[in-house]
């Protein structure tokens, strides 16, 4: 799979990206020992999301890129 406007190759960074944003998720759920928060955001000191750290870590810093990444939906343990 490769990203729709620039043609980089996506399709190996997919694996490690889903189960890296996983992990991370499960850590993040631990230490706030599974109670539910709410999340403001600062307009004067944006903090990035877990995915965006990831995309970063992977290489992947254009748009259209991280927006192949957020946006693809895991639909192939659905159809079999």
């Amino acid at each position: 799979v490769r990203c729709f406007s620039c043609n980089n190759v996506l399709a190996d960074k997919w694996i490690p990206y889903i189960t890296t944003v996983q992990e991370e998720k499960n850590k993040s759920n631990e230490e706030l020992n599974g109670e539910p928060t709410t999340t403001y955001i600062d307009l004067k000191n944006p903090q990035k999301a877990i995915e965006g750290h990831i995309l970063d870590e992977l290489g992947l810093h254009k748009y259209c890129c991280r927006r192949m990444m957020i946006s693809n939906v895991h639909m192939i343990s659905y159809i079999s």
